[in-house]
């Protein structure tokens, strides 16, 4: 059984709900309520609509979304150059040379790059130059790889001070987490190089986060979220992506489970309020 899961299973026992295991691993379940049984799989739930889980994948839809509400990295989106003829007419440019001039039109190095719709860090790159933005480009559109996407990000960096994680359910955020203590040296799988998901206890710092997404409740409501918030150099705070099926095994190793099964009362408490 994974962490995820065994917080739902905890939350549910605190709560009173009656629960049962579809698998025999333990990792697929579903819940009791007075609307119907709903479904949890590993990190998936049902506090989100389709469509919100969708524009949470998808970093280019969640950019064009809220870019006017919260303050996020400026964002250039750049289709396959190889794609089929029948997407032609989605493509803003038709070469990496093409891309590489609207790129220096609207950046300054460096850059990052990344595709648009990976998770745990693969495929994002910084770019100092225009060699390493051809790199990423060749990296992500490469059709023989198991991460290929055919949408690539080209996007503003921010130099970082420090990076939160701020985890919310039905609007109401419940916790938050700094993640990695080396943010500033662009440490992307932070929890591959030993580095820990440290729980925010500073209430200020932690309203400071609260009040910077507030405005994306009403924009765009969400059951399930979990905010990826950057500081940079200036103390400006930046939203850098949404994660409608966040993990918590880094955070749950380092500090505990009860922030996470509180994460799930919430929501399952919310959640059984629908009609």
């Amino acid at each position: 059984m994974e962490n995820n899961i065994k917080s739902l299973t905890k939350a549910c026992d605190e709560l009173g709900l009656s629960y049962e295991f579809i698998d025999l691993d333990h990792n697929f379940v579903r819940v009791k309520m007075d609307n119907g049984w709903q479904y949890f799989e590993l990190n998936k739930t049902p506090f989100n609509t389709e469509a919100a889980y969708c524009i949470c994948q998808d970093k280019g839809h969640s950019y064009q979304l809220l870019k006017d509400v919260v303050r996020v990295p400026k964002t250039l989106d750049f289709l396959d150059f190889n794609v089929s003829s029948k997407y032609s007419k989605y493509k803003h440019c038709n070469s990496i040379a093409a891309a590489l001039t609207r790129i220096d039109e609207n950046f300054t190095y460096p850059i990052v790059v990344k595709q648009n719709k990976g998770a745990l860090g693969t495929n994002v790159f910084l770019c100092a130059n225009a060699l390493d933005t051809e790199k990423a480009f060749q990296e992500i559109f490469n059709h023989q790889s198991k991460y290929y996407d055919y949408l690539a990000l080209a996007q503003e960096f921010v130099t970082t001070k420090a990076e939160y994680r701020l985890l919310c359910a039905y609007g109401k955020p419940i916790f938050a987490y700094q993640r990695g203590s080396a943010a500033a040296t662009f440490n992307v799988k932070y929890w591959e190089n030993g580095e820990q998901a440290q729980r925010v206890t500073d209430m200020v710092l932690f309203q400071q986060l609260a009040d910077f997404v507030q405005p994306i409740h009403n924009e765009f409501p969400m059951g399930w979220v979990g905010y990826d918030i950057i500081v940079d150099d200036k103390d400006d705070l930046y939203l850098i992506e949404l994660n409608a099926s966040p993990q918590f095994n880094n955070f749950i190793e380092h500090n505990s489970s009860e922030p996470v099964i509180e994460l799930y009362k919430h929501a399952l408490t919310q959640l059984s309020k629908q009609g």
